[in-house]
């Protein structure tokens, strides 16, 4: 029997998109149990893991979840794909760490506090990551709009850097610095002068949405996949059931 597998090979990002949908539906019930790991930039020295854990703990909407749910697995996904889980680890915690120190320091300069959760910095920093490493790969934003990973990076620093009261965040672009970094130096400092194309994820044609980001394609390879899986056992089924025969 064939072991269930989630699609898209990439566990550490289902992990964590499995921590929102529990604390959204436990918030959602009445019952929060998701407090412990949110990022208060008042409380940080009573609780200094949450600027790790932070972006376990989703607070919003619905359509949100789904929404940056889905964009984050399929850039979040990609790039632990290329990266293998240990190093896409570390961009993790990086990429969320870097934006809660950063909104701490922040907060201590100019007196305001600032409170993070849920997948909305991480997924910013994954999607300029993404974006560095395939700057000339066209996008359809919204499933409709065409648009080059390059801007899109340009236009999500945009979002992080309105979506917190001025000058907070400026400070939570800290994040997607750090991504780019990650990309161009940090994690290729560690690879003992292995050439970026070694490890960068693969580029689809050029002027080409990758069949990735359409969901009725990958939903179309899912099927067949599966489809061929199921043949494959029937077959190893029929063999070991004629081995089984008199000789």
């Amino acid at each position: 029997m064939n072991s269930f597998r989630l699609p898209g090979g990439c566990p550490v990002t289902w992990a964590v998109l499995a921590s929102n949908v529990v604390t959204f539906l436990t918030a959602f019930l009445g019952s929060p149990m998701g407090a412990p790991l949110v990022f208060r930039s008042f409380t940080i020295w009573s609780a200094p893991w949450t600027v790790l854990t932070y972006p376990l703990v989703f607070d919003g909407h619905i359509l949100w979840l789904l929404l940056g749910g889905y964009v984050f697995w399929l850039f979040g996904g990609s790039l632990e794909r290329a990266w293998g889980r240990r190093d896409y680890l570390v961009f993790l915690a990086l990429v969320s760490a870097a934006p809660a120190a950063a909104v701490w320091i922040g907060g201590a300069l100019t007196g305001r506090g600032v409170v993070l959760s849920g997948l909305w910095l991480p997924l910013a920093a994954a999607t300029v990551a993404w974006a560095t490493i395939n700057p000339n790969e066209r996008l359809l934003m919204y499933f409709v709009i065409p648009i080059q990973a390059r801007w899109l990076a340009v236009l999500v620093a945009v979002l992080v850097a309105f979506s917190y009261p001025f000058p907070m965040g400026v400070f939570a672009l800290a994040g997607c610095g750090v991504a780019w970094w990650y990309v161009r130096q940090g994690r290729y400092g560690g690879l003992r002068g292995r050439s970026p194309a070694e490890w960068a994820p693969a580029r689809p044609r050029r002027g080409r949405p990758s069949p990735v980001l359409n969901p009725l394609a990958w939903w179309r390879r899912w099927r067949l996949r599966r489809q061929f899986r199921r043949l494959i056992d029937r077959s190893d089924l029929r063999d070991l059931e004629q081995g089984k025969g008199p000789h």
